[in-house]
């Protein structure tokens, strides 16, 4: 069993430096710990109380008669060598230290960490952390977390696993959780002084939950390592999408404060060019990348059209759907004539279709169209821009939409363009689906791009391999 699974999946836990003052970090993981799935034995240790919440609390690990599988350090640096020295003769198998104060400190927090390493180098503990925020495991419905908005019982399951450098971006993604992008795991190790992001890359790419893999990174230690990882996440049809962090001169120098790391070198990650990396540009463009791999797993096909009533909006989705690679399919002959049967307009209709503002004075119109392009099964994806805020026709227009993704597994691409406030009931009936919409149209298009490509790519390499095995 690997590191990993054994810290994501232990029988005991003893929470070292657990505190009735549930409004500080170190009350905090008791608490999201006790409200969580976790079905193992936790163990309070804290010499400062006999019980919290009704709880045993033991002065030290070492007066735990039970074995402990995962023991959770959330104390003042100035304890942590004594208490990890004690997790060591106690034979914990695994410790999270949450607590900061070490390399990422300064000089002084250098010489910290490395006697913490001094303490387990050439014993059967490892160390996830120093200065971790944690883990968070959704299949499972539970983490070691301080954070004052865990709520593990509302968590969404799904594909995507998430491995980030510091706490605050990584909860930014796992946000989306709540839109409907589903996580098997977050994992964020902190300092990295013994368990680092290669290792939790490697559990991802062997976890059967885990279909798609995002990384948000600051530095990588073990380039050839990674690198050797890319590829087998990608033999076994994982995605990698990747949000580099900290390549710029002035970020480096912030990456030394962060993490504690002496280094001025940033993999330059524009030369980087491998069939199983898919690079992002922002947060947003993390989340809409990942959403479609969970929400749809492989992309069926690249057969994809536009379908509108505003001209000039699709128009310019045209330009952008060039932009990034998206190729429109012309209409059939068929397709056209029926267009028009159904508009009354004869206009020759093409890819971006616009059915016109007609729509306007007979929404049937707008709903048939639809509907006759869908079934068809000319296209594999439908992009439906919402041009701006006009109420019942976008209620019906999200209504229809709602229902056709039930009856197939046709890609729809809702984006609201709208800039105004984005509180319309069109929204709320397409975020029941929980599958991706989009308010950020060039986001929307180029996520969309990145998703069809790799899928193409998947799809071309295994062709490959058929054609090699025949001719063998």
């Amino acid at each position: 069993m690997s590191t990993i699974q054994s810290i994501v999946s232990p029988n005991s836990i003893a929470i070292i430096g657990a505190s009735e003052r549930f409004h500080q970090n170190a009350g905090r993981v008791m608490v999201n710990l006790q409200k969580s799935n976790f079905t193992g034995d936790i163990h309070l240790v804290n010499p400062n109380y006999d019980s919290i919440s009704g709880m045993a609390c033991y002065p030290s690990v070492l007066e735990i008669k039970e074995e402990i599988d995962l023991a959770c350090i959330i104390i003042p640096f100035i304890h942590t060598p004594k208490i990890l020295k004690e997790c060591v003769e106690k034979q914990v198998k695994n410790v999270i230290i949450l607590s900061s104060g070490f390399s990422e400190s300064g000089p002084d927090g250098i010489v910290r960490e490395e006697e913490l390493n001094n303490i387990v180098k050439g014993t059967d503990t490892r160390v996830y952390g120093p200065n971790s925020p944690g883990f968070y495991h959704f299949i499972g419905n539970w983490g070691i977390s301080f954070s004052p908005r865990f709520e593990p019982k509302n968590f969404h399951k799904g594909s995507v696993g998430l491995i980030s450098h510091g706490g605050s971006i990584g909860r930014a993604v796992l946000d989306a959780n709540e839109k409907g992008l589903g996580f098997s795991y977050w994992l964020s190790p902190g300092n990295e002084m013994d368990i680092n992001m290669n290792d939790c890359f490697e559990f991802l790419i062997h976890d059967p939950d885990t279909e798609t893999i995002l990384l948000i990174i600051e530095s990588i230690s073990e380039e050839e390592r990674f690198f050797r990882l890319l590829h087998q996440a990608y033999l076994q049809r994982k995605p990698v999408v990747l949000l580099p962090i900290g390549h710029s001169k002035i970020s480096r120098v912030a990456v030394k404060h962060h993490l504690g790391r002496n280094n001025d070198y940033a993999i330059p990650w524009d030369m980087v060019n491998h069939p199983g990396l898919i690079k992002a540009e922002s947060i947003d463009e993390v989340v809409s990348i990942s959403w479609f791999f969970d929400s749809y797993k492989k992309a069926k096909g690249g057969r994809t059209v536009i379908f509108s009533w505003a001209g000039a909006t699709s128009i310019y989705l045209a330009d952008l759907c060039d932009k990034y690679d998206i190729e429109l399919t012309p209409l059939s002959e068929d397709l056209q004539q029926q267009m028009i049967s159904i508009t009354g307009i004869q206009k020759s209709f093409m890819n971006p279709l616009d059915v016109t503002t007609i729509v306007y004075d007979d929404l049937s119109k707008l709903t048939s169209c639809l509907e006759v392009l869908h079934e068809s099964g000319d296209y594999d994806n439908i992009i439906v821009p919402f041009p701006f805020q006009v109420d019942y026709q976008n209620e019906i227009l999200s209504g229809q939409i709602q229902q056709l993704m039930k009856e197939s597994n046709c890609i729809f691409l809702p984006i609201f363009m709208s800039q105004g406030y984005n509180d319309e009931l069109a929204i709320d009936i397409l975020k029941e689906t929980k599958k991706p919409y989009f308010f950020q149209e060039s986001t929307a298009i180029k996520s969309f791009s990145a998703y069809v490509n790799y899928s193409a790519s998947q799809k071309q390499g295994e062709e490959q391999n058929e054609e090699t095995i025949k001719s063998g």
